[in-house]
């Protein structure tokens, strides 16, 4: 017997239910499920005995072979040889392949998926699968779906889930209803990041560097290359594990790449599996022609971005010493940025020292969050380039409030400085005085901090309210300074309206005032995974016309009364 054989420890297998079974029978029945079945050995292993027992008039009641369900919630619960697997997932990527098989043209498919699927993504662990049943209507990518019957499989230790033919497939929570387009077919950037998974793209290289990175474990480092592609339709970054032996301004075709987020921001990754060449189109955009989709607004920051271009109007700046981790004195700098679209913290770790109203275009700059928004990040004083033709007039920073739609401030990344609106729909319960840990500040849950434990707390006053527009809602929440100009009264005076005549009292004089009501709002929004939250910094109740109001909609959807 060959033991290193495609089929060796499936025949072994085999040949201790089946002794008297023929080898190259047994190889032919393996090949015959995989190549008119597209199940893989593995899976094939209980049917490929029964045949063999049947064959030979032996009776199949051995108990090995009776199909018996496995249901998990994580993936740490399943082993290599698990069969019948019952689990629910969320469909992170779908990726159709055509195969040839006996001269015939297969679909496959392959992706990612993730466990838990109904909590935050940080408590997820992801998983690749295989699947060979042609199962691409229920598993569209960000759909939550129930998988019976599914295996598991491993390979260079690595787990893994085959989904095949008879594995049944349910849908719990819709997905893309978008095509899900073939790997081999070329997407315009903008179209290829909006999912993670595989494809290909044609773009143009506008950047590449060389770079390292450090191993986790401390056992070395791996050379890389770091750089941007794009096209008329937008601009991604990439990181490519094995040599890229292009330049700046080479037009190339790449295929079988991996679209992967780092932190919030899409970005393609290059293995060895991908085939990167030089494309000819003498129609495609020369560099000249695809700046714009390089250059960035402060409203576009997403954490996780490199090498962003950008051109902003400096509106305060500082700077602070401090002893890092190994002893040695450093010095930070950091101010506040704004233009047209909005405003973000900048933090140098460079001898920059701007004047207040100075136009500066930054470049190869990255993002990091900074209490929940974005912060643009230099390190090299050539990152920076003093502009004395700014592209718009001097913002006055005392009153620079960008006009967002709620809908877009849900869908899109966190913000500061936006101006937007809604109505109250709830008033939350945790409304009104509440205690704070003296340490970190979370709010005190019966005395108890999650972090220090039984403490003294410090007082405080908290608003809580959820905003809906009709399409999109958010938790708003306006802190002491922000409630005591909203309410007209002071800490001490709302202190003691609730000592006097209760907290569900309270309670209700907020409801009464705000309920259903259209409110103002100027703040800053934090997104994630958990929805929408509004800091606000001025709230006020929208003063408009209601018979206007109620002539706009009339028109609007073409009411005739």
């Amino acid at each position: 017997m060959t033991i290193g054989s495609k089929y060796g420890i499936q025949i072994i297998a085999v040949k201790q239910e089946c002794p008297e079974a023929d080898e190259q029978e047994i190889i032919e029945e393996f090949r015959r499920y995989e190549d008119e079945f597209l199940i893989p050995p593995e899976d094939a292993l209980r049917s490929v005995i029964r045949k063999f027992q049947l064959a030979s008039g032996k009776q199949v009641s051995s108990p090995s072979l009776e199909k018996v369900e496995k249901k998990v919630t994580n993936f740490s619960e399943l082993s290599s040889d698990d069969k019948n697997v019952t689990l629910e997932v969320s469909v992170v990527s779908y990726t159709p392949r055509m195969q040839m098989v006996r001269g015939e043209e297969k679909q496959i498919a392959f992706g990612w998926i993730e466990d838990n699927p109904w909590e935050e993504t940080s408590k997820r662990e992801r998983w690749d699968f295989k699947d060979w049943g042609q199962h691409s209507e229920n598993l569209r990518p960000n759909s939550i779906v129930r998988l019976e019957g599914v295996s598991v499989n491993e390979w260079n230790d690595k787990k893994s889930i085959n989904i095949n033919r008879s594995s049944r497939v349910t849908i719990l929570s819709e997905g893309d209803s978008n095509v899900i387009p073939s790997i081999n077919e070329p997407l315009e950037i903008s179209e290829l990041i909006k999912n993670e998974g595989f494809g290909s793209t044609v773009g143009r290289i506008i950047s590449i560097k060389p770079d390292i990175i450090v191993k986790k474990d401390g056992t070395g480092s791996l050379d890389i290359f770091r750089g941007r592609i794009s096209d008329l339709s937008g601009s991604v970054g990439f990181l490519s594990w094995v040599p890229f032996d292009f330049e700046s301004g080479d037009l190339v075709k790449m295929e079988n790449i991996s679209i992967r987020k780092f932190r919030d921001t899409p970005e393609i990754n290059i293995s060895n599996d991908a085939k990167i060449e030089l494309y000819i189109d003498n129609s495609f955009p020369k560099m000249d022609d695809l700046v714009h989709t390089v250059e960035s607004n402060i409203s576009d920051l997403r954490n996780g971005m490199r090498d962003i271009k950008i051109t902003v109007q400096i509106d305060s700046w500082s700077q602070r010493k401090f002893t890092s981790e190994d002893g040695t004195e450093r010095i930070v700098r950091s101010g506040d940025i704004i233009d047209p679209s909005g405003r973000c913290r900048l933090t140098a770790w460079c001898d920059f020292n701007p004047n207040k109203g100075d136009f500066v275009e930054l470049s190869s700059a990255r993002v990091q969050f900074w209490q929940g928004s974005p912060d643009l990040v230099i390190d090299d004083l050539n990152q920076v380039k003093e502009i004395t033709n700014p592209p718009w007039e001097a913002i006055n920073p005392e009153d620079h409030w960008v006009d967002v739609d709620l809908n877009d401030l849900v869908n899109g990344g966190s913000r500061r400085g936006i101006q937007t609106s809604g109505n109250i729909i709830s008033i939350r319960q945790d409304s009104g005085i509440i205690y704070r840990c003296p340490e970190c500040r979370r709010v005190l849950r019966d005395d108890v901090c999650s972090e220090h434990g039984n403490v003294q707390g410090k007082e405080d006053l908290r608003l809580r309210f959820v905003l809906d527009n009709g399409i999109s809602n958010a938790s708003l929440l306006l802190s002491m300074e922000p409630s005591e100009d909203f309410l007209s009264k002071k800490f001490d005076d709302v202190k003691e309206q609730i000592s006097v005549s209760g907290k569900d009292q309270f309670i209700s004089s907020l409801r009464n005032m705000l309920f259903s009501k259209k409110v103002e709002i100027r703040g800053r929004a934090l997104v994630d995974n958990q929805g929408t939250m509004i800091l606000a910094e001025k709230m006020t109740i929208s003063d408009y016309d209601k018979s206007k109001e109620a002539n706009r909609v009339m028109e609007k959807w073409g009411v005739v009364l």
